[in-house]
């Protein structure tokens, strides 16, 4: 009997939805959740942002936020910024509903063993988009050390680690660390979310071994953490990032 089985014997998975414990039946078969609870879920269908992955109204390519990104990165007076880092992003649920509470025990309650339905959702429902493009590490956007100790894991880390095992990729956890602590940003306005993140990234000088790498996160929100990740893996070399996050906003 493998490892994996001995301990769901002792610690059995829970359901990420009701996080009640999934029987022996579900087990068996691989399910990592309870069929009436997948109901409750939103995945993310067409159509989406062409950009970031959020859902979109059918007439849009584009999504309020990335649209204006785009505008303001074309126009013609003051310094030209690239538009994003990101060469794209896909996200696997919407957040709401009963994902919201599920990623709050996932990120908070030390519910770690929720990863490996992210994982398996998130490999489901896109991974031929991933082995499209030409990905080869997967790496988590950082946690502050500090902050990494005080929770005991950083959720970012056990998705990447089981996407990479996934789809046979190298998986990088210290890639680029995060060398400056900062304020969350759910409690910032616009303009203090980009200047609070200004250093907040370093990338290893051995990062340019990759030209195509894979940075996963838990929620998209705006998008500024991810962003600023991956400006320092760009400017450190990497030639393409992408973003792969379980969870994301509605969307316009």
């Amino acid at each position: 009997m493998g490892v994996k089985k001995i301990l769901d014997i002792f610690f059995p998975p829970r359901c990420p939805v009701c996080d009640r414990i999934l029987d022996a039946e579900e087990l068996r078969s691989g399910q990592k959740i309870h069929g009436i609870c997948r109901k409750k879920l939103f995945p993310v269908t067409q159509p989406y942002c062409f950009h970031c992955g959020r859902p979109v109204v059918e007439d849009r390519e584009y999504c309020h936020d990335c649209a204006r990104r785009r505008e303001k990165a074309q126009s013609p007076y003051g310094r030209r910024e690239p538009f994003s880092y990101i060469e794209r992003g896909r996200s696997v649920f919407i957040y709401q509903g009963e994902m919201k509470q599920s990623m709050y025990r996932f990120k908070y309650a030390n519910r770690r063993e929720y990863a490996s339905f992210y994982v398996q959702e998130a490999c489901r429902s896109c991974g031929d988009w991933l082995r499209s493009c030409g990905i080869q590490a997967v790496v988590p956007v950082p946690m502050y050390r500090k902050k990494e100790k005080r929770r005991g894991y950083n959720q970012a880390k056990l998705l990447a680690r089981g996407i990479a095992e996934e789809l046979n990729l190298a998986y990088e956890p210290e890639l680029v660390l995060r060398v400056r602590d900062t304020r969350p940003q759910k409690e910032l306005d616009d303009k203090e979310r980009k200047n609070n993140l200004k250093s907040a990234f370093q990338a290893r000088e051995d990062v340019v071994q990759y030209s195509c790498i894979l940075l996963v996160d838990d929620i998209y929100t705006t998008g500024y953490t991810a962003e600023s990740v991956a400006m320092e893996l760009r400017r450190a070399g990497v030639g393409k990032v992408f973003l792969l996050t379980v969870c994301t906003g509605k969307g316009c």
